[in-house]
């Protein structure tokens, strides 16, 4: 009987962090690397080009992919809406509380910490595989402590704002790069006040790194 081999994307703007992972995966009889992209717009073009046993069946992501806007939400989201979507494992060092829900909401199978060892990223990539949910010791930590202590859940979206906010950016620059209209902008930042309960922009961001909604640095 021939054994199922699980095929893998792995996409990280890191050059060494993807030799890393492939030498990890492919030293398991089970598992292929089939390709591996720095960003969403290779990722994507990998997917179109690839030939149907080069489809991968799980994309190992990573969220931050160069920006820091934590772009692999988007990337997660197309590559769900794909005739045949693959499972997608985050595999980020990118993980406060909301990068957690973030990923999760747009359909991640599960959040991966970077400091997680060899067997423990092999074992969820073929949990993943198998349709089953996985989240590493870090993210369920992050993930309670964010419920115990009832903090604003803020949307995919939301987020982006936030961290553009955080950047110094005007509602005209944060409509600019995440194309959308001046009106839409200002409407996420009305949402984003209200619910961390703060007035204006240095108040956000001060309550969104108190409570784990933006990383430094």
């Amino acid at each position: 009987m021939t054994a199922v081999v699980v095929r893998v994307l792995v996409v990280d703007d890191h050059p060494a962090v993807r030799l890393g992972v492939r030498m990890m995966l492919e030293d398991q009889p089970d598992l292929r690397v089939v390709g591996e992209a720095a960003g969403q717009e290779q990722a994507l073009r990998l997917l179109v080009e690839a030939p149907a046993d080069g489809q991968p069946d799980v994309v190992l992501l990573d969220l931050n992919l160069g920006s820091g806007q934590c772009q692999g939400t988007d990337l997660i989201s197309a590559l769900l809406a794909r005739e045949r979507p693959p499972a997608v494992l985050v595999f980020s060092a990118y993980g406060a509380e909301q990068d957690v829900f973030a990923a999760i909401d747009a359909g991640a199978m599960g959040f991966l910490g970077k400091e997680s060892g060899a067997a423990e990223l092999v074992s969820a990539v073929r949990a993943v595989a198998r349709g089953e949910s996985v989240l590493g010791p870090a993210a369920v930590g992050r993930l309670l402590r964010r419920m115990r202590a009832g903090a604003p859940a803020l949307s995919p979206r939301e987020v982006q704002v936030l961290r553009l906010l955080a950047d110094g950016m005007s509602n005209r620059q944060i409509s600019a790069r995440l194309f959308i209209s001046e009106a839409t902008a200002k409407s996420h930042l009305t949402n984003i006040y209200t619910k961390l309960g703060v007035e204006s922009r240095g108040a956000a961001v001060a309550v969104a790194l108190r409570d784990g909604l933006l990383r430094v640095g």
